[in-house]
């Protein structure tokens, strides 16, 4: 009986935490409905998961609720989105649905509730700029509108929010003709035409027949300038001609020169200038050794940031350090101040004989924790770095971490797979947090195995550090393997996967890349067959030792076939190795302007932080780095 007893409550027990669990587990499930709810705008549905999460006291029951006011914010009474947003205010979705709110107000014109939510805004929105500009203009003797004109001069889509602002400033003069055009031009040379047509609208010479030729100049620009459909008589035609020279120039540089000599007394000297100034950008980019005659046509102080750094670029590539310091200093000061042209104006003035100047400049730049900062402390000699101050926080400190109630939210966000809104919460968490409890905070987050969130967290500490978790180095035994089997260097795998994914092996880019290492399905499933994995499947992509073999695979193919440069390697890994090749210089140039030279943003900040992850795992896996960041990066053979 006394058994029987013990087993029949044992049974119940059991009974208990598996209805439990399920129950729970139901729960979470409603969550995830509500956020499919919100994606697909079904505001019944929402409401329904919304209500039933609010029933059980989910822990998450606010964001279905936040995503409910959020999706049907225009129906929901202006005094209950306040209380909400008051209510919850230390969730991370607070600030975006005060957000949304604003934007509400704005449109009512309910200028007092607007300035009060304004106050407390953290974030930048480009619509909620437009309505605070709006609500200052609203006050007596407010004054002029000029301070908002940046918010106008730029080559980005404003949202329609923006509107009513830029129809009070063209009432009151400060959105002139000049603006318009000036406008006009940026947008054109982004290759926005959309957003062009819309901009000369604004234009009190606008015709309509303006549309049409914007979609020519885009499509025909040769017919545009050959049979000059566009008058070069107004300031409109001429800044079409301009457009329609530009983009002949994308295709042939000299064919769009050759034409435009032809017209070319027909502009101004500052359209000239202009034009000379986008054709050095286009030649530039394109490795044209002509780009740099052509930049030396326009007035440098004309010159965009784009197109002055590239016009250092394009300097640096031919090696003329008398005219890349010449750049330099005639940049605008906040171009100038960017760690790169700090160390390239270094190693002009090294190159110049000029020692004692380049030294002040990279001595400040060498302790800053990043590729230029490594590369600056190779030009020093005999540099002994100041001791770096490590902390490993106490085991209490790390567990503190997990009773906030935003780690609690953003744990429960990331079990169900919400990445976006539990990193947000993750964020939320350890705003204001000093470099110690930072560090804490990123031990948690390694022993839950989010890689991705321990990296960046301690990536953001500026006087005590710990190196092991901003490199992290999971799931070594595969990547020593995989690294030995197809003979690639282990801290090079690494410096890729960092880059990559983080170490998050479900990573998945917008472009299909996924995995560990973000191979694109052709290219796995190649792989795959020379890395001899049989039967694969296209989902196997996910599982590590898979996806580490296929990759390493790939990278040990993509050296081969760069004679053992990993540079190159590194560029066509991210780019294509056709690009990579296509990058080169008539002759043998310096790996790290190679690197700088790379025409794609993305693969040339890829390609330097690849190379200085792999410099500093070198020093994480082997106690010292035998090379430095200046040997690693080495020299680009010349074009075969």
């Amino acid at each position: 009986m006394h058994l029987r007893m013990k087993s029949i409550i044992s049974f119940c027990v059991l009974f208990v935490f598996y209805a439990s669990t399920a129950y729970a587990n139901n729960l979470d499930e409603l969550v995830v409905k509500a956020r499919k709810a919100y994606d697909k705008e079904d505001v019944a549905a929402l409401k329904q998961y919304a209500d039933q999460l609010h029933a059980a006291n989910h822990l998450l029951a606010p964001y279905a609720e936040y995503w409910l006011m959020r999706r049907d914010i225009e129906h929901v009474d202006n005094a209950e989105i306040a209380s909400f947003i008051q209510q919850y205010s230390d969730y991370a979705f607070a600030d975006r649905l005060r957000g949304e709110y604003l934007k509400k107000l704005g449109l009512q014109k309910d200028w007092p509730a607007f300035s009060y939510q304004y106050a407390q805004y953290q974030l930048e929105d480009a619509a909620v700029n437009c309505y605070a500009e709006e609500a200052y203009h609203s006050h007596p003797n407010a004054g002029s509108l000029s301070g908002a004109k940046h918010l106008w001069l730029t080559a980005k889509a404003r949202p329609k929010d923006c509107g009513r602002l830029f129809d009070l400033m063209q009432a009151e003069g400060v959105i002139d003709e000049e603006a318009v055009m000036q406008r006009f031009r940026m947008a054109l040379g982004k290759n926005r035409v959309t957003l062009a047509r819309s901009i000369v609208k604004r234009s009190q010479y606008y015709r309509a027949h303006y549309q049409s030729l914007l979609k020519r100049a885009a499509s025909k620009p040769q017919r545009i300038i050959d049979k000059q459909q566009a008058s070069f008589k107004s300031r409109i035609g001429r800044e079409i001609n301009l457009y329609a020279l530009v983009t002949m120039a994308k295709k042939d540089t000299w064919k769009a020169l050759n034409a435009f000599k032809k017209v070319q007394n027909k502009f101004n000297v500052d359209e000239r200038g202009y034009f000379y100034s986008m054709l050095g950008l286009v030649a530039a980019k394109r490795h044209e050794p002509e780009a740099t005659i052509w930049f030396q046509k326009a007035d440098i102080e004309s010159m965009n940031d784009e197109q002055v750094s590239w016009f250092a670029r394009a300097t640096l590539r031919q090696r003329d350090w008398v005219g890349l310091l010449r750049i330099i200093e005639n940049m605008p000061a906040a171009v100038a101040d960017e760690a790169r042209w700090r160390y390239w104006k270094a190693r002009s003035l090294i190159a110049r004989q000029r020692g004692d100047e380049a030294q002040g400049i990279l001595l400040n730049l060498a302790p800053e924790r990043h590729y230029y900062g490594w590369l600056a402390q190779d030009e020093i000699r005999n540099y002994k770095p100041k001791p770096l101050l490590h902390y490993k926080p106490k085991k209490q400190e790390i567990n503190k971490v997990g009773t906030i109630a935003a780690v609690k939210r953003a744990e429960a966000l990331l079990n169900l797979e919400l990445r976006w809104e539990g990193k947000k919460e993750w964020a939320k968490a350890i705003e204001g947090f000093d470099d110690k409890r930072i560090l804490a905070a990123a031990h948690f987050a390694n022993q839950k195995q989010w890689y991705d969130i321990a990296v960046n967290t301690a990536d953001r500490t500026r006087e005590w550090h710990d190196f092991s978790l901003r490199y992290l180095t999971p799931y070594k035994k595969l990547m020593q393997q995989a690294a030995r089997r197809h003979a690639v260097d282990l801290t090079w795998v690494y410096g890729i996967t960092r880059q990559e994914s983080r170490f998050m092996h479900y990573a998945k880019s917008h472009a299909g890349a996924a995995g560990l290492m973000q191979l694109m399905p052709t290219t796995a499933r190649w792989a795959a067959k020379r890395a001899g994995v049989s039967n694969y499947k296209r989902s196997m992509i996910y599982e590590l030792d898979t996806n580490i073999n296929i990759g390493t695979y790939y990278l040990s193919y993509a050296e081969n076939s760069m004679n053992g440069n990993k540079i190159m390697a590194t560029a066509g890994y991210n780019a294509g190795p056709s690009r990579a090749k296509r990058w080169r210089a008539n002759e043998p140039l310096e790996g790290a302007i190679y690197a700088e030279t790379i025409p794609f943003n993305e693969t040339r900040v890829y390609v330097q932080r690849v190379m200085a992850n792999a410099h500093m795992y070198a020093k994480q896996l082997r106690g010292s780095s035998r090379q430095t960041l200046k040997q690693r990066m080495g020299t680009i053979p010349a074009k075969s």
